[in-house]
C-alpha cells in the first residue's frame, strides 16, 4: 500500500512573478493542496530592489502583490490564505499595514488567522515580510 506522503504532490514555485529567493529556499512550496508561502519581501521582481524606502504603506503593498504573484503561479487565490505571520521591525505600523491588509481581504467574515511579531531587523534594512499557508478546497 502506497503511503499518503508518497501520494502528494509536492512541487517548489518559482516564476519570474515574484522577487528570486536571497537564499537557498523556493519562493512557494506545494504539498497536496496545501501551499507554503515563504516570508515575502517588499522586492520589486523586475529590478531585485527593495520597494518604499521606510514608507510602510509601500512596503505593504509590494508584499501583498508578491504574495498575490506566488498564490496565483500555483493556482490558488487570497480566498485559500487560512494563515499568516506577519514580522514587523515597527508594532506602531500595524494599523497602516492593516490599512493594506483589508484591501486583499476584504471580507471581515473570512480574515485568515494571523499572528503579528515584532522583530529587531529583517533582511536589506524592511520593516516587513510575510509568509503564509493556502489551502485549496
Amino acid at each position: 500500500m502506497e503511503s499518503i506522503s508518497a501520494a502528494l504532490v509536492r512541487r517548489a514555485i518559482h516564476s519570474d512573478r515574484f522577487p528570486k529567493p536571497v537564499a537557498s529556499y523556493s519562493q512557494g512550496f506545494e504539498c497536496g493542496n496545501m501551499l507554503f508561502i515563504t516570508g515575502q519581501l517588499p522586492v520589486d521582481p523586475s529590478t531585485g530592489l527593495k520597494v518604499g524606502d521606510g514608507n510602510i504603506t509601500l512596503e505593504s503593498q509590494q508584499v501583498m502583490r508578491n504574495m498575490q504573484a506566488v498564490l496565483e503561479q500555483a493556482g490558488y487565490g487570497f480566498s485559500d490564505v487560512v494563515s499568516a505571520t506577519v514580522y514587523l521591525t515597527d508594532i506602531n505600523t500595524l494599523d497602516t499595514f492593516d490599512t493594506v491588509w483589508q484591501e486583499y481581504f476584504p471580507d471581515s467574515n473570512a480574515y485568515p488567522s494571523r499572528a503579528v511579531v515584532e522583530v529587531s531587523a529583517l533582511v536589506l534594512g524592511i520593516q516587513l515580510e510575510i509568509s503564509a499557508i493556502a489551502i485549496k478546497g
